[in-house]
């Protein structure tokens, strides 16, 4: 039986827009397992962005509970989120927040020393994960404006790992990619995912979510159908073949 992670029940999120009260995420329950690579799916406007900032307390539910690690983040003020986060989650989004007057190293690094004071064994893991996204040396010692886009999103993801985060969210990770260096990503990612880190992807692209074992399609809010697929591993047409039916079902 998988580990649960995050076990969110009767999750509400309203906005205000004037006398207008918007619910964009309505009554919603999902439970997140361990070492799944689980995505969201849907219509512009379905909540999912939404969905994902509430599971890992960028943002704060209006009503409902979310247990995060056997800890309710809805009970926790900013200040104890903030440090949640920084051990517990990590953050790959389609813009690239990097600095860019450091260079890739001193970006991962900044990010490490927030969680731990093992300077020494935390440039032994960036350096590692570094290799494992394919990016040298003389690449990870430049600064953002030196390398491609692609390149600054695998040190993003470098960054998001560098904690041995629970979960990794990914936003739209590819969105401002070409489609080669959107497979390189997807590639470190579900490498990732292989090594048994926990993935939860937000995306509109159908051959980005192949790489997800757990399909979840949100419409209006709430859960409108879900696909369990078997951990990728190359098998593109066979997945491809399931994930189309779903979509047309779910009335993509």
């Amino acid at each position: 039986m998988q580990e649960k992670i995050i076990n969110a029940k009767s999750l509400v999120k309203n906005f205000s827009n004037g006398n207008r009260i918007q619910t964009i995420i309505n009554k919603l329950d999902l439970e997140i397992y361990a070492n799944d690579f689980t995505v969201i799916m849907g219509p512009s406007g379905a909540g999912k962005s939404t969905l994902m900032y509430l599971l890992s307390g960028m943002d704060k539910a209006t009503s409902g509970s979310i247990t995060f690690n056997n800890k309710d983040i809805c009970k926790m003020d900013n200040d104890e989120l903030a440090i949640f986060r920084r051990k517990n989650c990590g953050f790959v989004f389609q813009q690239i927040y990097l600095l860019d007057k450091m260079s890739l190293m001193d970006n991962v690094l900044i990010s490490g020393l927030l969680v731990a004071n093992n300077k020494k064994e935390i440039v032994r893991k960036a350096k590692e994960l570094f290799k494992k996204v394919n990016i040298p040396e003389i690449t990870y010692k430049k600064n953002m404006n030196q390398v491609s886009g692609g390149e600054c999103q695998r040190a993003g993801i470098v960054r998001a790992a560098i904690n041995n985060p629970a979960v990794i969210f990914a936003d739209e990770p590819t969105g401002a990619l070409n489609s080669e260096n959107s497979n390189a990503v997807l590639d470190v990612l579900t490498e990732l995912n292989n090594d048994g880190q926990s993935i939860i992807m937000v995306t509109h692209d159908k051959k980005s979510a192949l790489r997800g074992n757990r399909i979840i399609y949100l419409k209006d809010g709430k859960i409108s159908g879900e696909l369990i697929l078997n951990k990728y591993k190359g098998n593109y047409n066979e997945r491809n073949e399931k994930l189309d039916n779903f979509l047309k079902e779910m009335g993509w």
